[in-house]
């Protein structure tokens, strides 16, 4: 007897936990001679080093970049700082061993910087980390026996197999030029760079990437007397990463972020600065699937032989649902009046923070906040340059027909369009587009033969059982049933009855003759 087996292997989501914790780091302005009058503006971009499981704790070592624009008491010139804070944070979790897969994205919930003089400050920065929890199983199974003299039953089921869980990285490195109507760079103090659209295809060994950066910049021109000057823009980049499980006909799941982005102002060919280098690290955290139809034995026997399966209940995966949906928002901006009145805007932003998610009828329901902001110049000739922005409830569903509490999921977003009109001196409209890729597994059990064993037959059980009987059939029967009881198959009874189909009905009469002695 020779047993096929055919093996599913999963990632299962164990769990999804959020936990929330603080950093607070100290640090103080490079520049000798400046001092802070106040802080204009401050940004944090926050990212997973590395991770690490002991004792049931999870340790996360991160970076947090961030940029300071502020004021001194002695220029009308915005000038800006960036910095880098590292960190280390355990979080316990319960249940959670070294075989655990963890996927950890950090967002960056709240933050504010306390100046204790006009050189140093404090900087407190509130981190959510949504974590989920995974661990990779194989399920095998007999699909098939080779045996004389037996007969299978077989059952097919649709199963979503882990062809590739793993992070890559892609470098983009663009290039663009300041605008000819305005003047060439002497200092940038601001740069604010985030990835404005992304698109990830799938081919045979390789994943295609192409999106857009919005680009966002403050300068000090070189000519003296001069206002600061921004450029607002937006870049194209595209290539593609070597990915040897990749596939065309395979399912993905990319969550891409932006890291290491570094800006330098360069010296065209007129010897002007005015072109500007951006690199950045896009890492991507790449899962890939492929759903399989399989063939499963479901029970055997043979007339000759006690062949007794080995049935264990187990669960495996299927895909219940891949999609990306939008949605618009509106939020409307008043003015802080006692900065002057808004006289231009030179960029607009916002961002997503989701706290929640609720499985609710045929969906889920993400919830949270999104922040809108603008920077603008002002009537104020002191301090001309401002910043401001408003908080707003956030609230989508997103479609996922039959969904149940129990199933798992994966949920990305991103703001992908962001504007500001003007309604007023007084107030400003910003509309944004957020995208949600959502896909969504749904748990099933089964009971799986994993062996069969083949004990010694009960021949004064077989030779008690009647050569050949009549017999009436009634509700709950089948053909494989009734062979399976009278040590026949089911092509004999097939073939004594002169039956075109397998298929009977209360109240037929077969005749049923044993097929072994």
């Amino acid at each position: 007897m020779e047993l096929e087996k055919n093996n599913i292997h999963m990632s299962k989501i164990l769990k999804n936990e959020i936990s929330t914790f603080y950093v607070t780091h100290e640090s103080s302005l490079t520049e000798a001679d400046d001092m802070i009058e106040n802080i204009i503006n401050h940004h944090e971009n926050v990212s997973v080093d590395n991770t690490s499981i002991r004792n049931n704790q999870l340790i996360v070592n991160g970076t947090i970049s961030f940029g300071m624009m502020y004021y001194t008491s002695d220029s009308d010139m915005a000038k800006g700082v960036e910095g880098e804070i590292p960190f280390e944070e355990t979080i316990k979790l319960n249940s959670l061993d070294e075989n655990c897969n963890v996927d950890v994205s950090l967002i960056v919930l709240s933050s504010s910087v306390k100046l204790i003089d006009g050189k140093n400050y404090i900087y407190k920065v509130q981190i959510m980390a949504n974590i989920t929890i995974e661990k990779l199983e194989d399920l095998e199974a007999v699909s098939d026996i080779h045996r004389e003299n037996v007969m299978t039953k077989h059952s097919s089921l649709e199963s979503l197999c882990v062809i590739a869980d793993k992070t890559d990285t892609f470098r983009i490195s663009e290039r663009l030029s300041v605008p000819s109507g305005k003047p060439a760079i002497q200092k940038i103090i601001w740069q604010d760079v985030k990835i404005k659209t992304i698109n990830t295809k799938m081919l045979d060994g390789m994943i295609h990437i192409g999106g857009e950066l919005k680009v966002f910049l403050i300068y000090i021109p070189e000519a003296e007397g001069m206002p600061q000057q921004w450029v607002d823009t937006i870049i194209n980049f595209g290539g593609t990463v070597d990915v040897a499980e990749a596939g065309e006909d395979l399912v993905s799941y990319i969550n891409t972020t932006l890291h290491n982005v570094d800006i330098e102002a360069e010296m065209n060919q007129d010897n002007e600065t005015r072109d500007i280098s951006i690199s950045a690290l896009l890492k991507l955290n790449i899962k890939i699937y492929e759903e399989r139809e399989m063939e499963v034995l479901e029970d055997v026997y043979a007339p000759d032989a006690n062949l007794v399966p080995v049935i264990e209940e187990r669960k495996y995966q299927k895909l219940l649902v891949k999609n990306e949906s939008r949605t618009k928002n509106i939020v409307k901006l008043d003015i802080d009046q006692s900065k002057g009145h808004i006289l231009q805007i030179c960029s607009s932003d916002a961002e997503v923070k989701i706290d929640n998610i609720v499985v609710s009828d045929s969906g889920l329901k993400a919830v949270g906040k999104i922040k809108a902001c603008i920077i603008y110049i002002s009537s104020d000739d002191a301090h001309p340059l401002c910043y401001q922005c408003k908080e707003a409830d956030f609230e989508h569903r997103i479609d996922a027909d039959g969904i149940m509490p129990e199933d798992k999921y994966y949920i990305n977003w991103r703001v992908e369009q962001v504007s500001a009109n003007m309604i007023s001196t007084e107030q400003v409209e910003i509309k944004s587009v957020v995208a949600l890729e959502t896909i969504v597994f749904r748990s099933e059990k089964k009971e799986f033969i994993s062996e069969i064993e083949e004990q010694p037959i009960d021949m004064d059980k077989i030779n008690a059982a009647p050569m050949l009987k009549g017999y009436v059939v009634q509700k709950g029967d089948s053909l494989w049933k009734l062979a399976k009881e009278n040590y026949t198959t089911m092509d004999n009874i097939m073939k004594v009855n002169e039956l075109v189909s397998e298929q009977i009905k209360p109240g037929d009469r077969l005749l049923i003759i044993k097929s072994c002695q």
